[in-house]
């Protein structure tokens, strides 16, 4: 036994390095391996390598976009990785062996530049030194690979400390039709929660930001911030997701011409390539198109910079009067309303939904609260509530608003403990006055 440990114990502990890498890879860094993924574009072109080439540190470049691309698999990816830390590790031996220093007892030491170097690599510097883009990178995997429940589960566990965080929740509830029921179970601080333009946005955000209005129906938007997530890149990088989003939204907007650029782009990639070829074949095949997209282009808007206006509550109802099945927008716009504490319009909208087939018999939970309270405060001797209210809704909602009579005050320790804590009254009344006293 003896010998054979003897024998075996570098070969046994390279397997391991090999493993715990993979397991790395695979797990806690998935996300930051499919950020990598998304900024590098490898074309199987003999133009694309000579392009590489012609510039001084395109053969490192073009070997790290090679080794990126199986990224896009999550245990390809890490399996890539494993396997070239463990040959490097080799390598590092041998010229270790080459050097004399050939005692077993320095085999430990041809670990070190691997590891140093699988460091500087894999996790930028960015990503080491901030918080905040580590969780942006989080939920942007998660968004990406449509994870809703995994989502919701990890800003339960942990509040996002991010607008895209608190935005990729919003969007996970309402892709569950949860949105108007558990808005106030999550993290909310701003109507920029739900959505925002691409100003003071980190870039790596312009994708589930792209993601988000597509589903909505502003497709000119979600063009416009795949492009500026593609102009962003460094060194002139290319992503195949934001090449596809540019692809799509094209697609569904009739600009063939356009899409078939984006297409050819990517038909000669491992992994967007299947895709690209298939629509190069079908543009034009307005049958096809309607199988694949056609909700989009019944949701859509061709307004420009819609998303800019300083009240989104208009154009997301423009999407629903264009549109009355676009449930997405609609929940949206009450879920805006309720952020931005415009009561008239959260009833309006209600009954507007209502009259569309939404929202029936009972209104969700977050709508019932601003409304049974609103109208306790604002119709103080009215005893007929406008809306059916659930059992548990009016115990809560009446214990805090006679709290609130009871005190006349809005700093009573109870309204930060449950039920009152995941409520729209804790973030009208706690959140949002917290916020003003911390921006005079």
């Amino acid at each position: 036994m003896r010998n054979l440990f003897c024998k075996w114990w570098k070969v046994g502990l390279s397997a391991v390095f090999g493993i715990v890498v993979f397991t790395l890879c695979f797990f806690p860094l998935r996300a930051l391996m499919n950020y990598h993924e998304q900024s590098h574009l490898f074309r199987w072109t003999g133009v694309y390598f000579r392009h590489q080439l012609s510039s001084w540190d395109g053969l490192l470049e073009y070997l790290a976009s090679f080794v990126t691309q199986f990224f896009y698999v999550g245990w390809l990816g890490a399996l890539v990785v494993a396997l070239l830390a463990v040959a490097a590790q080799m390598l590092v031996w041998l010229l270790m062996r080459a050097l004399r220093l050939r005692r077993s007892w320095l085999y430990p030491l041809s670990f070190v530049p691997v590891l140093l170097m699988l460091y500087g690599m894999l996790i930028p510097q960015h990503y080491r030194d901030s918080a905040a883009f580590r969780e942006i990178v989080e939920y942007d995997f998660l968004m990406r690979t449509h994870q809703w429940q995994r989502l919701a589960e990890r800003s339960e566990q942990q509040s996002p400390q991010t607008e895209q965080g608190i935005r990729a929740t919003n969007h996970a509830l309402a892709m569950q039709g949860r949105l108007l029921d558990e808005l106030f179970f999550y993290q909310q601080t701003s109507p920029k929660g739900l959505l925002a333009d691409d100003q003071q946005q980190e870039p790596l955000s312009y994708y589930s930001l792209s993601d988000i209005y597509l589903r909505l129906g502003f497709i000119n938007e979600a063009e416009r911030l795949a492009f500026n997530a593609k102009q962003y890149l460094p060194d002139h990088h290319k992503s195949g997701r934001a090449f596809r989003r540019l692809a799509e939204t094209n697609i569904i907007n009739g600009n063939y011409t356009i899409a078939k650029k984006y297409l050819n782009y990517l038909r000669s990639t491992l992994y967007y390539g299947s895709w690209a070829r298939n629509w190069l074949k079908r543009l034009g095949d307005e049958v096809y198109t309607e199988q694949q997209y056609g909700s989009m282009r019944r949701h859509r808007t061709m307004q420009v910079n819609h998303l800019i206006a300083a009240d989104k509550s208009i154009m997301l109802a423009e999407l629903v009067q264009q549109d009355s099945t676009n449930q997405l927008a609609m929940d949206y716009l009450l879920a805006y309303d309720l952020l931005t504490l415009k009561y008239e319009r959260v009833l309006e909208h209600l009954r507007w939904g209502q009259r569309l087939g939404y929202y029936a018999p009972m209104a969700p939970r977050a709508v019932q609260e601003c409304i049974m309270g609103s109208w306790v405060l604002f119709h103080p001797d009215a005893k007929e509530l406008p809306i059916p209210i659930s059992p548990e809704v009016y115990e809560s909602t009446g214990s805090l608003m006679q709290t609130i009579v009871k005190t006349q005050s809005f700093d009573d320790p109870s309204f930060n403990v449950l039920p009152f804590s995941q409520s729209y009254w804790h973030y009208r009344i706690v959140v949002l006055r917290h916020q003003n006293s911390m921006n005079p």
